[in-house]
């Protein structure tokens, strides 16, 4: 493992004492804004297996706004609530294991992947309304949570009311652009201009996630057993996390009528959480959710710059820093729209 200075099997042994046997661990190859091992042990020879996650940030620097230790923090007030999470076990900053700190939390038992999720066929009707129902539950959790009571605000910026969400919401992503900005850009102060002009007023002030939906969240037997990457965990408009939510509110018509969508969702999500959300609210943070794509992508940029980029945040900081600030133009109307077809192909160009 590149991370450590020392052999995994050692370290692992200083955890979990003499006898501990690793078994196996492997890097997740994708993701450019940490890195990720997973790595299974037992504590004696014979013993259950044992799984864990180590997380760190990459060598060069990572892509994300937020630290290491942010994240860690999030994991650990996170499982003192009702959210599904990983137990954090260990934040590691000893210096003779590792030249940089890294955390580690429990590998919760389940997969991300959700087999026929996306197909259009009729028999999976039910079974994908069925998940998405599921993840409305887990989002009205996390907008229920006590941000006040568990301290979220020690960490994260708190608007000062309903009202000063969105304008808070751009506020807090242009000051974190401004620690690492490094060539001007006119689209991204013409475009937020106007998208402040009309700013809707959020329903309650709220825990948001951040990036959420199928590929960030642990199912296990149709249920979420574990939210996961809360790197850009914030606190403002729940809307926001609509319009971060990745392919788990499926678009479903039958017989000329819609089954199941955004609206359908949104209504569900309303008996569960007693939240009434404005569509009009997600599309609003959809438009802006282009700045945060626009965040990571200069970042990533920055880092490739100091010559010791991973392939994926090489990536992060070309195509995908472009495309970001093309769509901010088309939210903004001064540009087209891209065609949705590029996310796909942008969703395959690196493995």
């Amino acid at each position: 493992m590149e991370l450590l200075k020392r052999p995994l099997a050692e370290y692992i042994r200083h955890l979990y004492g003499d006898e501990a046997v690793l078994e196996h661990d492997v890097r997740y190859p994708r993701g450019s804004s940490r890195l990720t091992w997973f790595v299974d042990y037992r504590e004696r020879p014979g013993a259950d297996l044992s799984s864990i996650v180590l997380r760190a940030d990459f060598e060069g620097g990572s892509t994300i706004h937020s630290s290491l230790e942010q994240e860690y923090f999030m994991y650990d007030r996170l499982g003192q609530s009702a959210v599904p999470v990983a137990p954090v076990l260990r934040w590691e900053a000893d210096e003779q294991w590792a030249e940089r700190p890294f955390y580690i939390r429990r590998q919760i038992k389940g997969d991300w992947e959700i087999p026929h999720f996306k197909d259009p066929d009729p028999q999976y009707d039910a079974m994908r309304i069925a998940v998405s129902k599921e993840h409305m539950r887990k989002l009205a959790l996390v907008h229920q949570v006590d941000w006040k009571a568990l301290g979220f605000d020690t960490r994260l910026s708190a608007p000062a009311s309903r009202e000063a969400c969105a304008s808070h919401f751009i506020d807090r992503l242009m000051a974190q652009l401004a620690d690492f900005q490094r060539e001007p850009m006119p689209v991204v102060v013409e475009c937020l201009a106007a998208l402040k002009k009309g700013a809707p007023v959020a329903p309650c002030v709220s825990l948001c996630k951040g990036t959420n939906g199928l590929g960030e969240e642990i199912f296990l037997n149709g249920e979420i057993v574990a939210m996961s990457d809360w790197e850009e965990a914030s606190i403002g408009d729940p809307a926001a996390d609509f319009a971060s939510l990745q392919d788990l509110i499926p678009e479903i018509e039958r017989d000329g009528a819609k089954i199941w969508g955004l609206e359908q969702a949104l209504a569900y999500y309303r008996e569960v959480s007693g939240i009434d959300l404005p569509i009009e609210n997600v599309h609003f943070y959809q438009r802006l959710r282009t700045l945060g794509a626009i965040l990571y992508g200069h970042k990533a940029a920055v880092v490739l710059h100091n010559g010791k980029a991973d392939i994926r945040q090489a990536w992060t900081g070309t195509e995908v820093f472009h495309l970001a600030k093309r769509m901010l133009a088309g939210a903004g109307g001064l540009g087209k729209p891209i065609d949705p077809a590029w996310f796909a192909q942008m969703n395959e160009t690196v493995a």
